[in-house]
């Protein structure tokens, strides 16, 4: 490389054309060279120009195939970039190019001071054969928004700030022998550094505010160390999310040593470290210590600061007592047998709050799982051909508000792929995705509250079968079905867009559920069969039930045989005078609607799951199933209702809920003494019609239970319909306008009235249809039919 005290200090740029620089010869005054002969004591020297575009030129400068000394200093270049291939011996210091420099099998030079996009790559010959990139070569502080570096070896990168790239940062492909130090490394809208390379040290870097991750990496022999990571793995709206950190864990025979990282951290357990991987115990996450574990028997972690934990291809582990905020992960988990986890919170983390992958026996108990972007607890992984998880118990815990609100293909509150799970005693809620997520054999889904999951506004019709309250959507290893279901007695309320979703699943066996106000369908069972749903209680959805998909049916699978019994549905309309199995001995009732409950129609337009079989309930319950009848009405404490809309002839009313054991089912509506109107107990509101127009009404709301109960104390209200007159400021402007036009006639300004001339020809008399706008614009708009 040439000594840094060559470099020519320049007056002010001077205007120069595009320069051209072909083998030594080239090195000329008319090429912008100012001093030099090109030896290593006396380089040629290309400084202070100023250089803009010109015709047959594409490039600002253009040096190739040199073995001559050179300098090139104080440029700035306008809209062009510049190229410098198969040359040796340089110093590029201080060039400003918007366009960018690209540099190709080049050897033994330096590159600082610059301003814009930098490549050193190599380039390839016929059969692939690659040249070197650059060979010996810094890159020294610099503002770079995009730094390529490929088939590169001996590069050290230095002092730089790169930021502002709409890809990645700092890209190295296939390079060995590199230092990066000492730069800093943000607001890039990929990875902030991401390389494939050997014998790499990442050091003193501040990478900060990276979409992607702050880095990440291939390789072999790659050091990371004292580096600050901050704030990286944003996302980007309308994109797919991809879990992201600080640093991103790749390669073999690595070192993490002494980085410290704030509101992110480090993702990517391996399946196999040792001995591959050392992360010392130096790196922090929030301040506290980094923990990772591999190759081990006998793991204990109790009420302790952390920041992370990792562990991999370990046994008997305990994880108790802890809290782990704001970072990557929480904790994640490769290949770990024999876990509990208890008493912990995971929450506000950047990607899953706990990963379980490929791993046996794991309890989690009395834990909380709040408030992470991704999915509140991910167990897997799927596929066929992967080592499943299995054997995982999930209980007592509470997982609410996963997801980021902007990526809705992740965000579910409990996400599991695995086999011989038991999820119960939850209370899992507004998830953005689905309450509980599931797939795989042998799954029981027990005693949970599952509410409020699902956004509103995700894009339904590609994430339909991964919303909602509880699905069994995620299939199997083998196929893309789920086998073996058993949920019961959970309460599943206010989901979107349905409360339980038997989705692609065989043998799933739903009971025993309250499933409540959801917003869409109650049950949904889509591509499924060979199960059973019976004993739930289904009140005030929006659809009650419905079987549509493009499997085969569930086949009268929505009962028990006689004398067992089907489901509550609290929109079933029928009466209960008869018995029997076909209900036709009508000498006393039996509890069972004399009448089959009919299945929600699918509509193609308004539902993104058609092919409805009409499939039946054929022994529908008519009074919820394990509830105690009682005789009190619904209450109304703390109720209202009011008026959200009137016009001259209607009057829309809007009411809170009345309370009861599960849910008040009808509504009656009066206008003073009259009752006017029944409705379902899914919805809250009315309109009430035919009304005269600035005219005082009074309406009141009765509710009744399951058990035929009515209130007599409802919420009641005054309202009136607006009349013509509060509509006086359009009359007003009516005839303000109607007063001006009489007045501008009058005064000869405005003929609106001018009555059009009739001529008699020999022709039909015609009259001018552009009569009235000749008043304003004059004879233009007035054809001469004279002529």
């Amino acid at each position: 490389m040439l000594p840094l005290h060559f470099i020519h200090q320049a007056s002010a740029a001077q205007s120069h054309s595009p320069i051209t620089i072909n083998g030594n010869v080239a090195f000329t005054a008319a090429n912008g060279v100012i001093s030099g002969s090109g030896t290593a004591s006396d380089p040629y020297v290309i400084a202070g120009w100023e250089i803009f575009p010109a015709p047959f030129f594409n490039t600002a400068i253009s040096v190739s195939d040199t073995s001559a000394y050179f300098v090139i200093s104080n440029i700035k270049a306008h809209e062009f970039g510049s190229q410098f291939q198969n040359v040796t011996h340089f110093v590029i210091d201080g060039f400003d190019s918007p366009g960018g420099l690209s540099f190709g099998n080049v050897r033994n030079g330096v590159i600082e001071r610059i301003t814009g996009p930098l490549s050193v790559a190599g380039s390839y010959c016929r059969g692939y054969c690659p040249y070197q990139g650059g060979t010996n070569i810094t890159i020294a502080n610099s503002v770079i928004n995009t730094l390529h570096i490929d088939h590169s070896q001996n590069v050290t990168v230095s002092g730089n700030t790169i930021s502002g790239s709409t890809v990645k940062g700092i890209d190295m492909d296939v390079s060995s022998n590199v230092t990066i130090t000492n730069n800093t490394v943000s607001s890039n809208m990929e990875d902030g550094i991401a390389f494939f390379g050997y014998h790499v040290m990442v050091s003193y870097n501040n990478i900060t505010a990276n979409v992607g991750n702050g880095l990440s990496f291939r390789g072999e022999d790659i050091s990371v160390f004292h580096n600050h990571f901050s704030g990286n793995g944003l996302g980007i709206p309308g994109t797919i999310r991809t879990p992201a950190a600080g640093l991103a864990l790749g390669g073999v025979n690595l070192t993490i040593q002494d980085n410290t990282f704030n509101s992110d951290g480090i993702l990517g357990a391996p399946a196999a470290v040792a001995p591959d991987y050392f992360i010392a115990s130096g790196n922090l996450a929030n301040g506290n210590p980094i923990l990772f574990y591999h190759d081990c028997q006998g793991v204990d972690v109790d009420n302790i600061p952390v920041g992370q934990i990792l562990i991999a291809n370990c046994n008997h582990v305990r994880i108790a007592n802890v809290r782990i905020l704001n970072t990557a992960e929480g904790v994640q988990l490769n290949r770990v047998n024999n876990t509990i986890i208890s008493g912990s919170e995971f929450s506000m983390n950047n990607n899953d709050g706990i990963s379980i992958q490929s791993s046996k026996n794991v309890t989690m108990s009395n834990d909380k799982v709040v408030g992470n972007k991704g999915n509140g607890i991910n167990v897997g992984p799927s596929g066929a051909y992967v080592f499943r998880s299995g054997l995982i118990t999930l209980r007592d815990s509470e997982v609410g508000n996963n997801g980021d609100g902007i990526h809705f293909e992740s965000g579910a509150g409990i996400w599991l792929n695995a086999d011989n799970c038991t999820l119960t005693r939850n209370t899992v809620y507004t998830n953005q995705l689905s309450g509980i997520l599931s797939g795989g054999t042998n799954i029981t889904i027990s005693y949970n509250t599952v509410t409020g999951n699902g956004a509103r506004a995700a894009p339904v019709s590609t994430v339909f079968d991964l919303m909602g309250g509880i699905s069994t959507s995620l299939g199997s290893p083998s196929t893309s079905i789920s086998d073996f279901f058993w949920i019961t007695s959970n309460n599943i309320s206010n989901n979107y867009p349905y409360g339980a979703g038997i989705i692609d699943a065989r043998h799933a066996n739903a009971t025993d559920n309250l499933i409540s106000s959801n917003q869409g369908y109650g049950i949904l069972v889509s591509g499924s069969a060979y199960g059973t749903i019976y004993h739930n209680n289904m009140i005030n959805d929006i659809v009650e039930g419905v079987e549509a998909a493009p499997g085969v049916q569930y086949s009268s699978s929505w009962s028990e045989p006689y004398p067992g019994r089907g489901n509550y549905w609290s929109d079933y309309a029928g009466n209960d005078l008869c018995s029997g199995p076909n209900q036709d001995q009508c000498n006393a009732p039996d509890g069972i609607g004399d009448t089959p409950k009919t299945l929600f129609a699918c509509a193609t337009e308004v539902n993104y799951i058609c092919g409805n079989f009409n499939n039946t309930d054929r022994r529908p319950l008519m009074r919820p199933y394990g509830f105690v009848p009682d005789s009190d009405p619904p209450n109304w404490s703390n109720a209202s209702l009011r008026v959200i809309q009137a016009t001259t002839s209607t009057i829309t009313l809007q009411w809170t809920p009345a309370i009861d054991q599960i849910g008040a089912i009808r509504y009656s509506i009066y206008e003073g003494s009259r009752r006017i109107a029944i409705v379902r107990g899914a919805f809250l509101t009315y309109t009430v019609t035919g009304l005269t127009a600035g005219t005082p009404y009074s309406f009141h709301v009765e509710a009744m239970d399951p058990w035929g109960n009515w209130s007599t104390s409802g919420p009641s209200v005054n309202a009136s319909t607006t009349g013509w007159w509060q509509y006086w400021y359009l009359v007003v402007l009516v005839v303000a306008g109607v007063g001006t036009a009489a007045l501008l006639h009058w005064k000869g300004w405005l003929r609106l009235w001018r009555r059009p001339r009739i001529t008699l020809s020999k022709r039909p008399a015609m009259i001018s249809k552009t009569w009235w706008l000749s008043g304003f614009f004059g004879q233009a708009f007035s054809p001469d039919y004279g002529q």
